[in-house]
């Protein structure tokens, strides 16, 4: 069986990350679960969601609900107590640099936006939404353009940067970049956030039947 806990797994979290999973794999294991000893950090976060043998893995929302993650079942939604992230549910933080006049979204029109990827919820669809709120559907595009930066953490520092004036940030991973790039995090600052979604899903791989019988009877 494997663990994989991977969607906020930065290098500086990493030693809390194993430590969680400590001391969750010690509680499975008093259910009778056989849980590794250790997380596994597969470079391909899809063969761990369609992995026969996950015990528990994380995914964004948007994968498990367009089936990417094949027959995984849902087992929980953290609830990270965070500004943003709470009740089991999350929304992105809408960032600029801390001296940017702009006051509202709206202010964005023809401006550059970043977005970590194409297909994240709360880094692309999320910033998208947000967007249909101050704009009608036969307006030319808001952004004049959208750089892909391939993480939250990276999107951040392209508003810093200067490349992109906006950004729309998972509300954990703007709670990590505070705590391990202060000197940048100083520099930003939030206009929004979006509206609120279901928190990343905790997942397990269907026919898992010490989970199945022991969490969902």
């Amino acid at each position: 069986m494997i663990a994989a806990l991977q969607m906020y797994d930065w290098p500086e979290v990493q030693p809390r990350l194993d430590a969680f999973w400590t001391d969750l794999a010690e509680d499975l294991h008093d259910l009778g679960i056989d849980a590794p000893a250790s997380l596994s950090r597969p470079a391909d976060l899809r063969s761990a969601w369609n992995a026969p043998d996950l015990l528990v893995g994380q995914t964004c929302g948007l994968p498990y609900v367009s089936n990417r993650c094949g027959s995984a079942r849902l087992l929980a939604r953290p609830d990270f107590n965070l500004q943003g992230a709470h009740g089991g549910t999350y929304s992105s933080a809408l960032i600029c640099r801390a001296d940017d006049d702009a006051a509202t979204l709206g202010d964005f029109r023809s401006r550059t936006a970043a977005i970590n990827e194409i297909g994240s919820q709360s880094g692309c669809n999320a910033l998208a939404d947000a967007v249909l709120d101050v704009s009608d559907a036969d307006d030319p595009p808001f952004f004049a353009q959208v750089t892909r930066s391939g993480s939250h953490r990276s999107s951040a520092d392209l508003v810093v940067g200067g490349t992109a004036d906006l950004a729309a940030i998972d509300a954990v991973a703007w709670a990590l970049y505070a705590e391990v790039k202060p000197e940048h995090y100083a520099r930003l600052r939030v206009i929004n956030w979006t509206r609120p979604m279901p928190a990343l899903p905790y997942i397990t791989a269907h026919g898992n039947s010490d989970v199945e019988d022991t969490l969902f009877g």
